[in-house]
């Protein structure tokens, strides 16, 4: 996927279909307005891309801890999702611009956009001026079709960050990867750990969690793990390991039929199942009996996602 961080960038002269957002955390309703952009490309023969923006420089440091997804999950979300460019400028570059700006210089201009998608509660331009229904007025003007889609809702209320934080707080994984859209997905590099998995012919792939991502429930998981564009499924044990006194809490993943050296590379890691809570044993005996049901726990539940 292209990424381009300015406005005036180099677009398709083909055209584009252009879903419009903040996604600061892509969940369903998000999902939805990307699909749709992706849709409307296919049919029309243009290019599937995602207007967002990055925060103002010198603006609130990334929180500790809170946010779903990261950057590099984002990009691999999208992708998976058919999604070829990415327009991702500052805020400051075009906060000033008026909703007319914004659409005749911006999406049709440096964009080419013919097609637009959107929830229902858009705004943008100087002061978030522009509504919904603006934009389809400007649309209209400057050759853009414009799709507006109706906000998502779990129960009746409006699916949120909030929503989907609890439910992985919870060790709720199913829970939030309906909220989602798709599952809760961990990129990091493999980090050395105590080996001992190893000993037991269950070698593991131990990851940090970025800091300001946030960590499910402690316990373990279903999973599928992503190297190198192969899918394995995986037994992922979330936390400290109390068993054999670790105080650190890591991802730490076997990948059932892997073999070689996972140290340093990359590894994609999606959550599906909650299979246990963290839990001590009185013997690492116990512990590698237990390590074995959870893996045939995982193959039964998740081999299907692979």
């Amino acid at each position: 996927m292209l990424i381009t961080t300015t406005l005036h960038a180099t677009a398709p002269e083909g055209g584009t279909a252009v879903a419009l957002g903040f996604f600061d955390g892509i969940h369903r309703g998000h999902t939805r307005v990307i699909a749709k952009a992706v849709e409307q490309a296919r049919e029309r023969g243009l290019v599937p891309c995602v207007f967002t923006f990055s925060a103002p420089a010198g603006g609130s440091p990334k929180p500790v801890g809170e946010l779903i997804q990261t950057e590099a999950v984002k990009r691999y979300i999208l992708e998976q999702m058919g999604v070829e460019q990415m327009f991702c400028p500052a805020f400051e570059a075009f906060r000033g611009l008026s909703p007319e700006e914004f659409v005749r210089d911006i999406l049709a201009g440096s964009f080419h956009a013919r097609v637009v998608t959107c929830g229902e509660n858009f705004r943008f331009g100087k002061n978030a001026a522009g509504t919904v229904e603006t934009l389809r007025r400007l649309g209209e003007q400057y050759g853009i079709a414009v799709e507006v889609l109706p906000l998502e809702r779990e129960n009746c209320e409006i699916i949120s960050s909030t929503m989907i934080r609890a439910a992985l707080r919870d060790g709720d994984i199913e829970q939030a990867n309906r909220l989602l859209g798709h599952p809760f997905t961990l990129i990091a590099p493999v980090v050395h750990g105590r080996e001992l998995g190893r000993q037991w012919n269950y070698p593991t792939a131990n990851q940090q969690f970025p800091p300001e991502q946030i960590i499910p429930k402690n316990g373990v998981y279903g999973t599928i793990a992503v190297c190198d564009g192969v899918r394995y499924v995986g037994s992922t044990n979330v936390g400290t390991k109390p068993t054999v006194g670790g105080q650190t809490v890591l991802s730490e993943t076997f990948l059932v039929g892997y073999e070689g050296d996972l140290y340093g590379k990359e590894l994609t890691v999606e959550f599906y199942h909650f299979l246990r809570g963290e839990k001590k044993f009185p013997s690492t005996e116990e512990l590698r009996a237990a390590i074995e049901e959870n893996t045939r726990q995982a193959v039964a539940l998740c081999e299907k996602y692979r």
